[in-house]
């Protein structure tokens, strides 16, 4: 399921933040989480200096501060999203381990990327330590205490928590790349996107958006302040689950789902799923909804609606010609 799937892509950090206070312990390191203190954790930054080169200081998730001597070359990506980015800004080389989804296809833009020299990263604590990372990227789930042991542990975290937006999206591509010193090519990879977008905006100017319901089956459905509205809204529809005043990601009873009126629907299919308007019809109750009376149920590959990457910018194109097929004749 793509929402659950994004859960995936971005709850790895929490999966990676325990071991990391573990780490901190196995290797003995001086632990200054007394000094770091609870207060909420934050978004990483990076100071650039003028003309661009290093040395660059990165602001931590607790207010702390790491002086990057050099362009990291020993980076560790702890969520999906990241991999993806840093595929499209730095060699595979200068990952010193990547998330455990990378490899998998159903949600994963660079399956096969990355050599199966590069570690994926789960929860062997020597193996973490043994990378010796210059430069680490978690996302906003990852477990507070532990990262603020992994702060005390002198390890350099580059924090990002903002999925809801294209403009976040984006945001962490630019800060990904400020940290790694591909700032240039992180303006490539975000003004390609947003020529996407734009030239989307283009091509539907003056349609009448559809009413569309976003289903990820049996029964996910988006509403307002996700990604997924936006792309909604991007492709020429109507959010119908956020016009009734959903906010977030979850589940839909059926019921609700009928009262929406929805126009079309949207859904996720994994690689090798059923057509999913052939599951809908088979599917009691869902089997009444208008839109799939009508036949007018769309699929798209469940990786796009779930990614938080730059390559979410083509999501919204793919629900378009489906929404708006006479935009493309």
């Amino acid at each position: 399921m793509v929402l659950r799937d994004r859960g995936r892509r971005l709850a790895l950090a929490a999966c990676v933040g325990a071991p990391l206070l573990a780490a901190a312990a196995v290797a003995g390191r001086r632990v200054r989480a007394s000094l770091i203190g609870v207060g909420a954790l934050r978004d990483g930054r990076v100071d650039v200096p003028a003309g661009g080169g290093f040395p660059r200081v990165l602001h931590g998730p607790a207010g702390e501060t790491w002086t990057l001597p050099r362009s990291p070359r020993r980076i560790v990506s702890t969520y999906l999203a990241a991999d993806e980015i840093l595929a499209a800004l730095v060699p595979a080389g200068r990952l010193a381990a990547v998330s455990a989804f990378a490899d998998d296809p159903a949600i994963s833009s660079v399956a096969g990327f990355y050599p199966r020299t590069v570690p994926r990263v789960r929860a062997d604590v020597e193996a973490i330590l043994s990378l010796e990372p210059d430069l680490i990227c978690v996302a906003g789930y990852s477990d507070a205490d532990a990262m603020r042991l992994a702060v005390g542990a002198g390890l350099p975290i580059l924090r990002w928590s903002r999925f809801e937006t294209f403009a976040e999206v984006l945001g962490n591509v630019r800060s990904i790349g400020a940290a790694v010193g591909a700032d240039e090519r992180a303006k490539v990879v975000v003004d390609a996107a947003d020529a996407k977008l734009a030239a989307l905006a283009i091509r539907l100017r003056g349609v009448a958006p559809v009413r569309v319901l976003y289903l990820d089956l049996p029964n996910f459905t988006a509403g307002r302040d996700t990604l997924i509205d936006e792309m909604l809204t991007r492709a020429g529809g109507l959010n119908v689950a956020a016009a009734a005043g959903i906010v977030g990601a979850g589940q839909i009873a059926v019921e609700a789902a009928l009262a929406l009126d929805a126009e079309a629907v949207v859904v996720a299919v994994a690689p090798g799923g059923s057509p999913p308007l052939d599951e809908l019809r088979a599917t009691p109750l869902w089997c009444e909804l208008p839109a799939v009376r009508a036949g007018r149920v769309f699929p798209i590959a469940a990786a796009l609606p779930g990614d938080v990457s730059q390559r979410a910018a083509d999501a919204p194109a793919e629900i378009a010609r489906q929404l708006h097929p006479e935009r493309w004749s």
